[in-house]
């Protein structure tokens, strides 16, 4: 429900949580949370709803773009802080970089699945290409190098 206060700080009509969420397609408790974090902020209470500005939905947008993006909480408030001016860049091409170096590690994956999805050996497990692929898994310093030395080899 839009509601104008009679106060000299409103600037036009608020917004009640309830029609922000319905808006925003987001809970009433992400609104809440989302205050909390520090990532909007209300204007006013009319009892113990809370109001918002309309502009408070662009924000939103922001928001569920950058959480589909990965950023976290943290990285949203940074990136608002900036109001668009700024330093702005610097944080979205960071978050880009990142992204462009999972979705290689992603596709890689994919590749390794399409492998063994069409793999000729009887036991995957068995397979030298699967092998190698396992060997490179763990994130450890130094890595075996001969089918002796890995844990569970046969003797």
């Amino acid at each position: 429900m839009v509601r104008q206060l009679d106060s000299p700080q409103s600037m036009g009509p608020l917004l009640d949580i309830g029609e922000i969420a319905q808006r925003s397609g987001m809970a009433a408790s992400a609104l809440r949370y989302y205050e909390h974090a520090g990532i909007i902020d209300s204007e006013a209470r009319l009892g113990l709803g809370r109001q918002y500005r309309p502009e408070v939905l662009q924000t939103l947008a922001v928001v569920a773009i950058c959480q589909e993006a990965g950023f976290t909480l943290a990285e949203i408030r940074a990136l608002l802080s900036t109001q668009g001016r700024r330093g702005w860049k610097a944080l979205v091409e960071h978050k880009r970089d990142e992204l462009r170096a999972r979705a290689a590690r992603l596709a890689s994956v994919a590749e390794q699945l399409d492998h063994a999805i069409g793999c000729p050996s009887p036991n995957v497990l068995d397979c030298e290409h699967f092998q190698s692929v396992l060997q490179r898994a763990l994130p450890v310093a130094k890595r075996s190098t001969t089918p002796m030395d890995r844990p569970g080899a046969r003797s």
